[in-house]
């Protein structure tokens, strides 16, 4: 076989082998669940994420537990996944990931991490994007540092989330998002009525705080 006909082999062959995907941004892909319309919509983008590659950043731990995983130690993560009112679970147990979770100072709740993992699902009843095959990929900060990137730094003051299953209707401006990684404790314990009590009166005591800061700054 000559060197065109080894060339001309080769190049079938890559184009016969599937090229490996690419990593996604997978705090856009939180975002555009999010604000997905329909049910159909956002289940076409869960199966279009499906199975590939997603890098998180901002990640911050509200849940963080022990578990054993195939035999090995690791931990179950629940993270709060900034650019939308999402969780991001996943278990890490890979012995680089878990060395980084353990560098000294130790990540513990309210850490943030970024993390790599395949988008295994969606769990509805949380809220939760599922990874699978996570990496830590380092310790990291809570938000941008520079820039407008997230939906709460462009317009802190809209509508983010609403709930509308309680006693009565309520809405949660982005700059507020943080308040819904309490949703699942304070449903479990007490239901929605619960969860709206909590949110009016957390909501009520922010409005006040920048009513007093801005007073203070002189600002009209």
């Amino acid at each position: 076989m000559n060197r065109l006909s080894l060339f001309l082999a080769a190049l079938v062959l890559a184009v016969a082998v599937p090229v490996k995907a690419a990593t996604s941004n997978g705090n856009e892909f939180a975002l555009a669940l999010c604000e997905a319309k329909t049910t159909a919509g956002r289940a076409a983008l869960v199966e279009g994420a499906s199975g590939r590659p997603h890098f998180f950043r901002y990640l911050q731990i509200i849940e963080m537990q022990q578990v054993k995983e195939d035999g090995r130690a690791g931990f179950r993560i629940s993270a709060f996944e900034p650019a939308s009112y999402l969780d991001v679970v996943f278990t890490v147990s890979m012995p680089v990931s878990l060395s980084i979770l353990k560098t000294d100072p130790v990540t513990k709740i309210g850490d943030a991490i970024a993390v790599t993992g395949k988008v295994l699902g969606i769990d509805s009843d949380k809220n939760a994007i599922l990874l699978g095959e996570p990496i830590v990929r380092q310790k990291d900060r809570l938000s941008p540092k520079i820039g407008k990137e997230l939906l709460s730094e462009v317009n802190p003051g809209a509508t983010f989330y609403s709930y509308t299953e309680g006693p009565r209707p309520i809405k949660i401006e982005a700059r507020d998002r943080d308040l819904l990684q309490h949703r699942d404790r304070i449903m479990a314990a007490g239901g929605p009525k619960a969860w709206v009590e909590f949110l009016e009166t957390e909501i009520a005591k922010r409005k006040q705080q920048r009513v007093a800061a801005t007073k203070e700054s002189g600002q009209p």
